[in-house]
């Protein structure tokens, strides 16, 4: 039985899962991804836009359980690329979510450069970031994603 400390309960379960996480205990969990598909652009945005929102909420989070035990994670915004992108990134590995735009359709795309994601991918829901931050935590190579952009 695991026992819980007053201190506990200010910690959400996210947050616990990092602290467990860097002690050693392995809690990740394959990211549920779903192929990148077309949206109206107002609806591609909105979706982008949630997840970088929900970003900084995690990433502070997990920078908290963190402290001075493991580099901080970061999040940075991509600027003068044409494109609405931003990039978690903890040490060498990063993950960078961006809006594609075709006329008036876009698309939300996740790109993990140490994954072997096979096709354009983005998150199944905002959840996912925190499994997509726990994975920037690990050194583990993720399995490959196998869905497709809908065009």
């Amino acid at each position: 039985m695991v026992q819980t400390s007053q201190r506990d309960v200010v910690f959400n379960s996210f947050m616990l899962r990092v602290r467990d996480h860097i002690d050693g205990e392995d809690r990740s969990t394959p990211l549920r991804l779903r192929p990148s598909s077309l949206h109206p652009i107002a609806y591609a945005n909105d979706e982008w836009f949630y997840l970088r929102a929900r970003s900084e909420q995690v990433i502070a989070e997990a920078n908290a359980m963190i402290g001075t035990r493991d580099a901080p994670l970061d999040l940075e915004d991509e600027y003068g690329t044409g494109h609405l992108s931003f990039v978690l990134r903890h040490g060498d590995r990063s993950a960078r979510i961006s809006l594609g735009q075709t006329g008036r359709q876009g698309w939300v795309e996740l790109q993990r450069p140490y994954a072997e994601d096979v096709r354009a991918v983005q998150p199944d829901n905002p959840d996912v970031l925190e499994d997509l931050v726990v994975e920037l935590l690990t050194d583990e190579r993720p399995a490959a994603a196998t869905g497709g952009k809908q065009t």
